[in-house]
Formats: structure tokens, C-alpha cells, sequence
């Protein structure tokens, strides 16, 4: 061949189709194997009393037999018999190949397996008729190969490279699990003031007086009993029960005030507008991780959608009801709408903020104390459990001065992007881990 040193041979020079078949024995328990697809190695399917397989005659496997899925070699049918599978059996639909270990190891043919020398002799010949391949078909298909000693240093090259990979991998993983709670730091240490320490020092002014969060509660007050009244944006609700000190999870800072979420806004409030205005809709709220909702967006009258589906608005926050104990709660702020309205799944808790930074409380919904407290009141049987609304009204919320909340969304936002970037880096690093191990293939064979 053209490989230097290396020839090319015809597979019948290193293996042996071998016939074992065997009457199955009625009292006896059998072992049968399963070849998995795509090359992934043999495995155990079941065991099996010989009263309960019907086919009397079947074939009796080895360790360290090449076994061929007459049906299934096209797909990656074909691996070694592993030890522990010694003795089990496989139908006449397999095909059963001794190793001559004089002239070649197992070692080195499974990593022959794992490059697809083998696999686009099989892809190329099935263009006929025949889905299956017949046994002599296999032997006739070619392989490099060299001496023993060749192939050992080989085997332990790949091995080598193998372990590597393994670590790294490993490595790669912890990382961005690293990455993912150090998202959730940040997100918990922003709604308790710890990012904008320097920040609150610079700024007096803007967290006092006036701008104390306890008059921004007072300003939402009055202007969510007008909205009340003049737009029928909701029912009256009801007051929120007063927190207690036992009840605050931690202290905040100076400015700060606590409030219940429902003090922060409207939730689930009612769209009143024009029936002719055209709204988004969205059958299925598809949400995104970002700020902004991506939904299957149809542009619909509002006389069309207004029954029956959760509204919102431009800049209302949203959570998904089903899912908020899980790590990729869905949570967004709506953005984008067309002409700012729109309507879809009832699976929504929406909150229209009332002067708060709608960005502030997104930062809000997504810690994961928030979302453990909510998994916590879940009701409803298993697999289809909802937050019920009492938890986004009553769930204490740390409201930071008007001009904080905006410095804490930019913080955040920049650290989120920071790690976005590392996590990208990550994926890319384990991309390239995937392709040194082919090249080493490659190399290996490329003499």
C-alpha cells in the first residue's frame, strides 16, 4: 500500500469466520448479547431460561470474538465480545471472527474499529440491493497493518492519549459546573447589595431622602391603587400580610427596604386595550435565558386572543408556573412585542413592575433561593406540580433604591457576560479534544 512500512491487507488474512452453533437446552440459563449500534461495544441484552427462546439453534460467542450484526454492520454493528461475556449466545443473524493473534492484537483492531477505515468499506459496498452483508463480505474488506511491536507502540500511544483526553475532559466538566454556580453567586449576592458596596459609597445621595426604597414603596402604592381603579388592570387585591423580623432571610443595606414581590407590581394583570390592535401571540411561551423572550410570535388582533390566555406587556416579568425548582427555570422579561402587547400560554406568572427596573426583579427571579423557596410550595400531584400565585405575591423581596437597581442590572450584566465567555471557551477546549483524537488516529495510520 502506500503506507511506507505499513501494507494493506484483506481482513480474511487476520480473521477466521468460526461456526459454533449449539441446541439450546430447555433447563439452562443463557446469557444474550446485545451489539450496539455506531461502534459502542457488545453488551449483555438478558439472560434468558432455554424454555423461553424459541429458536433452538444459536451460536455460542468467545471473549475476544469479532462479532458482525449481519443486519446491522452498516449502522456500526460490530464490536469484541468482552470477558465477562464469555459463553453467551447470539442468533445466526451474527456473524463470529477468531483473531489470528499471531498477527494481530485486539488491542490495536478496536482502535482500527474506532477510526472509520473499516466502517466506509462497509458504507461504499452497501449500495446494492442488500441491506446485510454476508460473512465472506466482511473478510474482503481491507485494513492497514504492520508488525506486533508496530502495533503495541501504536495501542499505547492511543491509550495514552486516551487517559488524557479522559482527564481533561473531566477537568472541562468541573469547570463549568464551576462557571454555572459562580452564575449563582453573583445573581444572590446582587439582590443583597454585596455588588454595589463602592458603588452606595460614591452615591449617598441616591439612597436617601426621596430616593430611600421606603418611599419607592410608597410611590408604587399610589400608583398601583390608581391603576386599580382607572384601568381595571386587576382586581383589588388583598393586603399582603406585614414581614416579620424572624422572617428576613438577611440584613440590607442602608436604602434598602423589604417588600413582598406583590408589592413590587402587578401580577397577572389584565390587558384592557383596543380589540382592533394587533398583539403578539404566542401559543407556547418559548422563553430565553437572556432578558428577552423569543416565543413563536403570531401577530393576532386582540379580540382574538384576549380569552383565556395569560396577558402581557412590554417589560413585565415572567416565570414559567411548572418550572421554577428546576436549574433552567424559565424566567424573561418580555421585549420586542408588537405594539407592545401580547398574550399566550396560561403556564405564566407574569409581574408588571410598577416603576421598579423590570431587570432588577429578573435578577430577582432567577436566584436560586427564590426558586428553592417556590419548589417548596408547589402544589398539585407529581409531574404536573404549579406555583401556586400566593408565592410570587407573598415572596420576600430586598428592594434596592431606584438609581442601585440600575447599577446592580449593569454589574450583572457585565460579570453574565464575562462568564458567557468562559463558558464558551470551555465548549470550544472540549471541541478541540474531540478533534486531537482523531488526529492521532490519523497520524498512527498515516506512516
Amino acid at each position: 500500500g502506500k503506507m511506507g512500512e505499513w501494507k494493506t491487507v484483506k481482513l480474511s488474512e487476520v480473521l477466521r469466520h468460526r461456526k459454533c452453533n449449539i441446541q439450546i437446552n430447555n433447563d439452562e440459563e443463557y446469557s444474550l448479547c446485545r451489539v450496539q449500534l455506531h461502534r459502542r461495544g457488545v453488551v449483555l441484552r438478558e439472560k434468558k431460561m432455554g424454555s423461553q427462546i424459541k429458536t433452538k439453534k444459536q451460536q455460542v460467542c468467545r471473549a475476544g470474538d469479532l462479532v458482525v450484526a449481519e443486519m446491522d454492520a452498516k449502522f456500526g454493528g460490530y464490536g469484541f465480545i468482552p470477558d465477562h461475556l464469555e459463553s453467551a449466545i447470539v442468533s445466526s443473524h451474527y456473524y463470529l471472527y477468531e483473531l489470528d493473534k499471531n498477527k494481530i492484537t485486539q488491542e490495536y483492531f478496536e482502535i482500527l474499529i474506532k477510526t472509520d477505515f473499516i466502517q466506509n468499506q462497509i458504507e461504499a459496498k452497501g449500495s446494492t440491493n442488500y441491506s446485510s452483508i454476508r460473512a465472506w463480505e466482511f473478510l474482503d474488506y481491507e485494513i492497514p497493518l504492520q508488525s506486533i511491536a508496530l502495533q503495541n507502540s501504536i495501542t499505547a500511544k492511543y491509550v495514552k492519549h486516551s487517559r488524557f483526553k479522559e482527564d481533561l475532559g473531566v477537568e472541562l466538566n468541573t469547570q463549568l459546573k464551576y462557571l454555572s454556580q459562580l452564575r449563582q453567586r453573583i445573581l444572590q449576592e446582587a439582590v443583597e447589595g454585596k455588588l454595589t458596596d463602592e458603588w452606595r459609597d460614591k452615591h449617598p445621595d441616591l439612597i436617601s431622602g426621596e430616593n430611600h426604597a421606603s418611599k419607592l414603596l410608597e410611590k408604587i402604592k399610589t400608583e398601583k391603587e390608581r391603576l386599580t381603579k382607572n384601568t381595571k388592570i386587576t382586581k383589588k387585591a388583598k393586603a399582603l400580610p406585614p414581614i416579620s423580623e424572624e422572617e428576613k432571610p438577611f440584613d440590607v443595606p442602608v436604602g434598602w427596604a423589604w417588600c413582598r414581590l406583590g408589592d413590587s407590581g402587578v401580577v397577572n394583570p389584565r390587558n384592557y386595550i383596543d380589540d382592533d390592535l394587533e398583539v403578539s401571540f404566542s401559543p407556547m411561551a418559548l422563553i430565553s435565558e437572556k432578558y428577552g423572550i423569543r416565543p413563536m410570535c403570531e401577530t393576532k388582533k386582540w379580540r382574538n386572543v384576549k380569552k383565556g390566555f395569560t396577558h402581557f406587556a412590554e417589560n413585565d416579568v415572567a416565570i414559567a408556573k411548572i418550572t421554577p425548582c428546576f436549574e433552567n427555570s424559565k424566567a424573561c422579561v418580555f421585549e420586542g412585542l408588537i405594539n407592545g402587547y401580547g398574550a399566550g400560554t396560561t403556564e405564566l406568572h407574569v409581574l408588571r413592575p410598577i416603576i421598579i427596573n423590570e431587570k432588577y426583579i429578573y435578577i430577582f427571579v432567577k436566584t436560586s433561593s427564590f426558586l428553592a423557596d417556590g419548589e417548596k410550595k408547589m402544589t398539585g400531584v407529581c409531574g404536573q406540580k404549579r406555583v401556586p400565585v400566593d408565592y410570587f405575591l407573598n415572596a420576600l423581596f430586598p428592594l434596592a433604591p431606584l438609581a442601585e437597581q440600575q447599577a446592580i442590572v449593569e454589574r450583572v450584566d457585565k460579570l453574565m457576560s464575562m462568564i458567557d465567555e468562559l463558558e464558551k471557551q470551555v465548549s470550544e477546549r472540549k471541541e478541540q479534544l474531540e478533534m486531537l483524537m482523531q488526529s492521532v488516529l490519523k497520524e498512527a495510520f498515516a506512516r
